[in-house]
């Protein structure tokens, strides 16, 4: 479920009224549909949404089909009216599992940099992607976590506390693309 963006036109960092109840607590559960049917909103978004799941389309085509996205950045804000823009891209972290046994795995990331690069990412899918290797040893999993937790629950330049969606790697992208 999206949350409604509160009065500071961000989703809520969390919903309900204690900020520690743990099924209240962003980043909010949502699927594919849900993000399109929610966010598709001006001809700039549809096109964003279209990158986003071509994005989703090049993981599922190189074997990354276990995991999850946190979606954020100023695409999940009213950014229109807090900046009179739109946005320019959806910041995108996909904690993913390895496709391959771990001897393979340095070959097989340089072999597929148009998903691992978010250089790349943001030019062909419109998408500010990053990836967290949830095979990894566990205190870099949580180091990694941290940090995007921290870096995206925040607006960078008024340190406003916001909200995060996530997202299944297996979910109704189907669907989705055909509310665009």
């Amino acid at each position: 479920m999206i949350p409604a963006f509160n009065l500071s036109r961000v989703l809520p960092p969390y919903i309900g009224a204690d900020a520690t109840d743990y099924d209240g607590k962003s980043p909010f559960e949502t699927t594919a549909a849900e993000l399109v049917n929610r966010f598709a909103t001006s001809d700039e978004r549809a096109l964003i949404l279209e990158g986003f799941l071509d994005y989703r389309d090049e993981l599922r085509r190189v074997g990354i089909v276990d995991g999850f996205q946190w979606i954020a950045g100023s695409f999940c804000e009213e950014v229109e009216t807090i900046r009179g823009r739109p946005p320019n891209d959806v910041d995108v972290v996909t904690f993913g599992r390895r496709p391959v046994p771990e001897a393979q795995w340095v070959a097989f990331f340089n072999a597929n940099r148009q998903v691992f690069s978010p250089v790349i990412t943001k030019q062909r899918f419109k998408a500010d992607a990053y990836y967290v290797d949830l095979d990894n040893e566990p205190d870099v999993i949580v180091d990694d976590t941290v940090y995007w937790s921290g870096l995206f629950s925040h607006q960078r330049n008024s340190h406003l506390w916001k909200g995060m969606l996530k997202i299944p790697l297996a979910s109704d992208d189907a669907a989705a693309r055909a509310l665009l």
